[in-house]
């Protein structure tokens, strides 16, 4: 999808990249599978955590930083949020393995303080909007009269 975007833009994504990654996916697959010892496989399922703490650690961070969420979906986090309950609840009910069950925990509790951030930063978000809105309209009419 991301390539397909980027088609569309000033740098898209040359045939040579994209054969880099296939071989890079292919070479990673056959590394892991062959040659990475069972009792280091846990690994692979932790390796998605420091991703997952610089990506939504970021937007929590400037979301702390600017005090509004901006276009910040409570749709979108709520879901996030439910669905990290219910993969935990089912992790625990299922399996119990804590490599996993520690991924979910944290994707959960990143989910939940951007949940938090957006109740407590609803009415400085609002604000904003409003007096984007009214400059807007503002500028509409400054226009109208020229």
């Amino acid at each position: 999808m991301t390539w397909n975007f980027l088609s569309k833009t000033d740098s898209p994504v040359q045939l040579k990249e994209k054969f880099m990654i296939l071989i890079g996916f292919v070479l990673y697959c056959i590394g892991s599978l062959n040659f990475l010892p069972d009792e280091y496989r846990h690994l692979l399922m932790s390796t998605t955590w420091p991703v997952m703490l610089f990506s939504r650690g970021s937007q929590i961070y400037e979301t702390y930083t600017v005090k509004h969420t901006g276009n910040l979906s409570i749709v979108t986090t709520s879901m996030s949020l439910v669905g990290a309950a219910i993969r935990i609840l089912t992790t625990l009910k299922e399996t119990g393995d804590m490599v996993v069950l520690s991924g979910y925990i944290l994707s959960g509790s990143l989910s939940l303080i951007m949940f938090i951030q957006y109740w407590m930063y609803l009415e400085r978000t609002n604000e904003l909007e409003n007096k984007k809105t009214t400059m807007k309209e503002d500028e509409k009419e400054s226009k109208k009269d020229k």
